[in-house]
């Protein structure tokens, strides 16, 4: 088992990368992932793997989650996601993936 994977995120927890793309669109990818990041942190007891990093047009960090609440995160996510394209117009992308490696 390699063992530099497992030290990277609390045993029971989930990681996922989160990746927001605003480089055809008005929004800042970076102030936008970071405020989901808080949200999410208010809500559940995240786990930072890789801070967010990245400009106003593109950013990406890797989060965990217990495991479960994955599910809830992605929907989480999916809603954040809706509401900032309504705020912010189209053009964002918005994408989030299991982080195992």
């Amino acid at each position: 088992m390699d063992k530099k994977r497992q030290n990277t995120y609390p045993k029971g927890h989930f990681p996922v990368r989160i990746s927001i793309d605003a480089s055809k669109a008005k929004g800042d990818a970076i102030g936008l992932l970071r405020t989901f990041i808080q949200k999410a942190a208010e809500k559940y007891p995240l786990a930072l793997v890789e801070e967010a990093s990245g400009d106003t047009t593109q950013a990406q960090a890797v989060i965990s989650v217990p495991f479960p609440h994955r599910e809830d995160i992605r929907i989480d996510f999916n809603i954040f996601a809706s509401e900032m394209e309504d705020k912010e117009g189209l053009g964002l992308y918005f994408h989030m993936e299991s982080a195992f490696e």
